[in-house]
């Protein structure tokens, strides 16, 4: 009875620590999967005013969010406070997976309406977010000189340097005790002028900086 319980319970483990190594993808999949099913049940109807309508989406993806968030790194750091983000991700998948059953909630005029607004935002985070990229990487040290800057190296073992130009959201996460953590970086290529070698260089300016 006891190797039985004991077996019971290292196959238990075992399967915890396979569901917390998720993708951030797998982990989007099933939260449009749950989204899709919780929508069909509520069976919305066009009818129904546009508040209704997102309450109930909002409802469905908070839930579906609060169920998956611990299965992958990226999603076990965010919360509610994401839930915008969050949205769009499985929005995306959500169009592909029950185009039919989701878009057949909203009117033609909402649908016109939503349409407008997505291409506002996409438009506003072009401008402001224009040339951003990221990289998962391990951080291995800060130098503090005339401009800051970190050192880190991403799966490959290749090095890389972050030149930091202005507050951006996560600085504080750049100390000692987080030297061989892994992080996301966003960060935008700009041109500086290099005295040794005569030339613009493109150089990486770390615009944000999120654990993993």
């Amino acid at each position: 009875m006891y190797r039985i319980t004991l077996l019971f319970i290292i196959f238990a483990i075992g399967n915890n620590l396979n569901a917390q190594k998720k993708s951030k993808q797998e982990v989007v999949d099933l939260m449009a999967e749950d989204t899709c099913e919780c929508i069909a049940q509520k069976k919305l109807k066009t009818s129904d005013s546009m508040e209704e309508k997102e309450i109930a989406l909002g409802l469905c993806l908070i839930t579906s969010f609060n169920t998956h968030k611990g299965k992958s790194k990226y999603y076990k750091k965010k919360s509610l406070n994401d839930i915008e983000e969050i949205g769009q991700d499985v929005g995306i998948v959500m169009a592909t997976m029950c185009a039919d059953d989701f878009m057949s909630i909203f009117s033609s005029e909402e649908l016109v309406d939503i349409i407008e607004d997505k291409e506002d935002d996409i438009i506003g985070f072009v401008n402001s977010e224009e040339n951003n990229l990221s990289i998962e990487v391990e951080l291995v040290s800060m130098n503090n000189d005339a401009i800051s800057y970190i050192k880190a190296k991403d799966d490959f073992d290749k090095n890389h340097i972050f030149l930091i130009t202005e507050e951006f959201e996560g600085y504080d996460l750049l100390k000692k005790s987080n030297f061989g953590k892994s992080f996301t970086i966003t960060f935008k290529e700009v041109e500086l002028f290099d005295l040794s070698e005569k030339q613009y260089i493109t150089k990486k300016v770390i615009t944000k900086i999120e654990a993993l």
